[in-house]
């Protein structure tokens, strides 16, 4: 904030959040009696140029505006849990535990359980079917809709819970702030300068297009449909995952308790590598299992499994553009549903890039820095997509074995193995040469086609249940551009 003039105007510097690289600061006015409307907040941040835009826009599209959230909104209650200590115990005595990043997650995996007993106000955390989750600390807008497979989950204190009066305007509101004139509005509500954070009660100067209740209820619809296509789609990644486990006959991993580990390896057993993570105890326990079940174990390199372990080694010098380009994805924005701050690749400068960075339908990607051996299959709509050097390719022999390899790396014993390639003391890694070496045991094809089936199908869902949204929102801009004739979204159950 830079002065408040005698004419009751106000300059406030503001930042593009979109350009800013490029634009860098900017001066705006602002009214005395807006900043009195925010409450006297007196950050820049409060008065943002997007969010502005974005107001002034809805404002000129046909349609009335409601506030989000108030007794005259299209939502009467939201909240963010309460702060709690977070006591981490098994899965009996737990409940499944996401944090706000994870909210967005293709598949959001219940990693660890927070405890029952010792956790206050637990009720407030729990995760009730068609909330709307807002992240509002740190980054700020990541937006999803929760779906029965996440109802009795608990949630962090870091996102925003909105509870709407019903699925379908549930579904309307998360179409809305995965807009733009959302993201913007929400971005302009933040405060903090170190990290960033919005409140509940910062939803109710969030402005809504009130458009006609039969469109509202269609992309609503659309929304709610795309979530149980999505639940649908896991339900089948873990019944794949646990038909793997039950054809092997394999026990549960051993767990590991606290406390150092200590074991004794043979120098025939050292494979050249003498880090203390390459012998771990459960690796060694579950490749002596592996060979007592008498199968036949192949390395993920092997001809009859893949045709390609690549890793992006040439990608460097990057060219971005802000509308319209190729969109490039980290190893995080993998998993992601809809990842902000997305960046696009001018598609001239990196045509040649293409054939290292690119996405293709059914390819398996294992994370191989900071993160390592997390796994993902690529669904249609990322096809021709890039992704950055920290994620290795795998390109199967066919569709099947690749849902075949994904449903083997996904699992414990799959991750395992996988974690116990990395090297690297601050931040792990692990290389392609190393991930072509991880033993995957090759059941009966009958067994195989199965489960490669169940993975596809699931990817097949993900891909339907994108289309859904995408054509949702494109009917959302053109009501609010005025233009809706020749955009109807897509529903459950209709085409």
């Amino acid at each position: 904030m830079e002065e408040i003039g005698g004419a009751g105007m106000v300059k406030a510097a503001a930042k593009s959040a979109q350009h800013k690289e490029h634009l860098g600061s900017r001066s705006i006015g602002v009214r005395l009696s807006e900043v009195v409307g925010a409450g006297l907040r007196l950050e820049a941040s409060a008065y943002a140029l997007e969010a502005r835009r974005a107001v002034a826009e809805l404002h000129a599209c046909p349609h009335q505006m409601k506030p989000l959230l108030g007794s005259l909104g299209f939502c009467q209650r939201a909240h963010n849990g309460t702060r709690f200590p977070r006591i981490y115990v098994g899965e009996a005595k737990g409940v499944p535990f996401l944090s706000s990043s994870d909210i967005i997650g293709l598949r959001p995996e219940r990693g660890n359980f927070i405890s029952r007993k010792h956790t206050p106000k637990l009720e407030l955390l729990v995760i009730e079917p068609w909330m709307v989750l807002v992240s509002r600390s740190g980054t700020i807008g990541n937006v999803a809709l929760a779906g029965p497979r996440m109802a009795g989950w608990a949630l962090s204190e870091d996102a925003i819970r909105i509870i709407a009066p019903d699925a379908e305007t549930a579904g309307y509101i998360t179409a809305f702030l995965r807009s733009h004139w959302g993201r913007d509005q929400l971005r302009g509500l933040t405060y903090g300068s170190v990290i960033q954070h919005i409140e509940a009660h910062h939803l109710t100067s969030v402005e809504v297009p009130d458009l006609p209740a039969l469109r509202r209820t269609e992309i609503g619809r659309a929304f709610v449909g795309a979530v149980l296509k999505r639940d649908e789609a896991n339900d089948k990644l873990d019944e794949a995952g646990v038909r793997f486990c039950q054809a092997l006959g394999l026990p549960p991993l051993p767990v590991q308790q606290g406390g150092p580990i200590v074991s004794a390896v043979r120098a025939s057993e050292w494979s050249g590598r003498l880090e203390a993570s390459y012998h771990n105890p459960n690796a060694r326990w579950l490749e002596r299992h592996l060979r007592a079940i008498g199968l036949p174990v192949l390395p993920l390199h092997s001809e009859r499994l893949t045709t390609a372990v690549r890793a992006v080694t040439k990608f460097r010098k990057r060219v971005y553009v802000p509308h319209g380009g190729i969109p490039l994805l980290s190893s995080k924005q993998l998993f992601q549903i809809d990842p902000i701050e997305q960046k696009g690749l001018a598609r001239g400068a990196h045509e040649s890039d293409m054939e290292e960075i690119a996405l293709a339908t059914n390819m398996v990607a294992i994370t191989c820095s900071g993160t390592v051996g997390r796994v993902q299959i690529i669904p249609e709509y990322m096809n021709g997509w890039a992704a950055n050097q920290h994620a290795l390719r795998i390109t199967a022999v066919d569709s099947e074995t690749a849902g075949y390899l994904y449903a083997w790396l996904s699992t414990p014993y799959g991750q395992a193995l996988l974690s116990r390639y990395s090297y690297g003391s601050v931040i792990v890694e692990i290389d392609r040469f190393m991930a072509g070496e991880i033993p995957v045991p090759v059941l009966p094809a009958d067994e195989r086609k199965h489960i490669g089936r169940l993975v596809l199908a699931a990817n097949r869902l993900r891909d339907e249940a994108w289309r859904m949204e995408q054509t949702a929102l494109a009917a959302l801009r053109k009501e609010i551009s005025g233009d809706a004739a020749s955009v109807r979204p897509k529903v459950a159950g209709r085409t």
